[in-house]
């Protein structure tokens, strides 16, 4: 019962003092001294047909900050406000899925689209692209999975206020 409850206040603190962690399957995020990294992103999942695929909306600004952080080198791509990550795992084996095809279509509030190839980050194991998403309101994210005979869709919305 002791441990019971010493893990439910843990989980129950975790959740409090770190909620931008909470929600994500793949954090973009390094510890250092004990000292977690905050960033603002949106994590969300989605189970299609045995893939679970957990796309993460960052703000450029975060973005580059986190890869700065991880000494990572990367040119955040020209006249884009947001990277968009998407991570792929079997659901039956929990491995991830590293060797497909992706690709994204962004369709912002007045309907405009936004159509491109994601490229794999092998230190990151995902998938990820740069969007331009200036205007506030309701962003629909679609995403399009293919590895060898399997093709799969998924999509989220995702509000700017």
């Amino acid at each position: 019962m002791k441990v019971l409850c010493s893990l439910v206040g843990t989980l129950f603190l975790g959740l409090v003092l770190f909620p931008s962690l909470s929600g994500a399957q793949h954090a973009h995020g390094v510890e250092t001294k004990n000292e977690p990294m905050k960033m603002k992103m949106d994590a969300r999942e989605v189970l299609v047909e045995g893939v679970k695929i957990t796309f993460t909306v960052m703000d450029n600004n975060e973005h580059k900050k986190m890869l700065q952080d991880m000494k990572m080198k990367e040119d955040i791509e020209p006249d884009t406000t947001h990277n968009i990550t998407v991570t792929l795992k079997d659901e039956n084996n929990q491995k991830e899925i590293t060797d497909a095809s992706l690709s994204m279509k962004v369709i912002d509030p007045n309907g405009k689209e936004q159509i491109k190839s994601l490229k794999y980050e092998d230190m990151m194991k995902s998938y990820d692209a740069y969007f331009n998403l200036t205007e506030k309101g309701k962003y629909q994210v679609l995403v399009l999975v293919k590895k060898q005979d399997m093709k799969r869709t998924a999509g989220i919305y995702y509000e700017i206020k």
